[in-house]
């Protein structure tokens, strides 16, 4: 039985293009079967029980080179990795240290290799972790209409104050919590709303979180002064007599809401002096104002002098 070798011979030239494509393709495997990157990856620290509240890191970010075969390149780059680690063993507040380590990491891939951490030691700092009674401060913007005003001693809150868990240091700095920013722009009339209570960084508030608000607008009470007000005789006088002012202009001081008080004019005013039966003489006058609703008098009304005269 004679061995066949012409397989070895025949179409030679594919068989040899065939060879150098294999032989390259192993080299370009064999040499580029691995690529490294690296990235800067967020750090999370979990406290060791509820108790305990992480305050202080000194690092929050890592700068890690990652290996990975060349066919997860794209999922190395784009893909989402995470640090996070677990403090065990600790009961009290104070700082503690602990060194990064792989199993640290949520890779996307398993084939992918840490190769290094920096930096690898971390220190954090530790809290009591405690709860806290604080009044709410509703966190008003802007102003009401012009002439308008909040009365904040009648401001009403449900409820007025809040529960608040969190790192003893912080909550020992804090005597008051705020609401979510409350608009008061144009604002003439009051209102009531339900706004959520601001959150504190490193803090949490127990329960709803939630407050009631109501909230008193009030006008703007001023004082102004108004001059030049024409005075006119209401009345007549005694038979075969007649009245004549001796001034028929006054000044007065009003008081009411500053948005009235800014648009009133001296001619808005109506004004009289009562002549009324009057008989010959010389007489003081009280002068009688007809104001806007809600102006008043700040004084006793001003006088003017009246001479009562016989017809001749």
């Amino acid at each position: 039985m004679k061995l066949r070798l012409g397989w070895l011979t025949d179409n030679w030239g594919l068989k040899l293009v065939s060879l150098l494509l294999a032989v390259g393709f192993w080299f370009y495997v064999v040499g580029e079967e691995s690529v490294e990157i690296t990235k800067t990856v967020p750090l999370e620290v979990l406290a060791p029980h509820e108790k305990l509240s992480v305050v202080k890191t000194s690092t929050s970010y890592l700068e890690v080179t990652f290996q990975s075969p060349r066919h997860l390149f794209s999922v190395l780059s784009s893909g989402s990795i995470s640090v996070r680690h677990q403090i065990q063993g600790v009961q009290k507040p104070g700082d503690y240290s602990f060194n990064v380590s792989a199993g640290d990491f949520s890779l996307p891939a398993p084939e992918i290799r840490i190769v290094k951490i920096f930096p690898s030691f971390v220190t954090v700092t530790l809290d009591e972790v405690i709860v806290k009674k604080l009044p709410i401060q509703v966190d008003f913007v802007g102003e009401p209409a012009f002439g308008y005003r909040v009365d904040q001693e009648t401001v009403e809150l449900d409820p007025n104050a809040a529960l608040v868990e969190g790192p003893k240091a912080i909550l020992e700095k804090l005597d008051h919590v705020k609401t979510e920013s409350l608009q008061l722009v144009g604002r003439v009339r009051s209102f009531r709303r339900t706004v959520r209570i601001h959150q504190v960084p490193e803090t949490h508030v127990v329960g709803e979180g939630i407050t009631e608000v109501q909230i008193p607008i009030k006008a703007e009470y001023a004082e102004r002064e108004v001059s030049d007000i024409h005075v006119k005789p209401l009345g007549i006088p005694s038979r075969d007599h007649y009245a004549q002012l001796v001034t028929d202009q006054v000044s007065v001081v009003l008081k009411g809401p500053r948005a009235l008080l800014d648009k009133l004019a001296a001619q808005d005013l109506l004004a009289y002096a009562e002549v009324e039966g009057l008989k010959e003489g010389t007489y003081e006058t009280p002068v009688k104002l007809i104001l806007p609703p809600d102006l008043i008098l700040k004084d006793e009304p001003p006088t003017v002098p009246v001479e009562v005269k016989k017809l001749k």
